[in-house]
């Protein structure tokens, strides 16, 4: 399926892979059923980075940046949940 074939999401789900000292990495999708994207969330650097898109959904950047900005106080302090996710209202 091409990008532009995907049906962009107002959600971001995330389950947590690994994490370093600096870095975070996830599976990510639109809907619970299509995690299958990986995002490294980079929060000593502030940035992240899309490994891998997810297959069946497309997710927006914007929505990205709200659940990594909800998150960042915690992956500062260590903390990085299984599961994390962000809904635009």
């Amino acid at each position: 399926m091409k990008v532009s074939e995907r049906k962009a999401s107002q959600m971001v789900y995330c389950d947590y892979k690994a994490n370093t000292s600096d870095s975070a990495t996830y599976a990510y999708g639109g809907t619970p059923e299509d995690i299958s994207g990986e995002i490294v969330f980079h929060f000593r650097e502030k940035t992240f980075e899309i490994v891998k898109p997810p297959e069946k959904s497309k997710v927006w950047s914007k929505y990205i940046y709200s659940l990594y900005n909800k998150e960042i106080g915690n992956f500062n302090n260590g903390v990085f949940r299984e599961k994390i996710s962000y809904e635009s209202w």
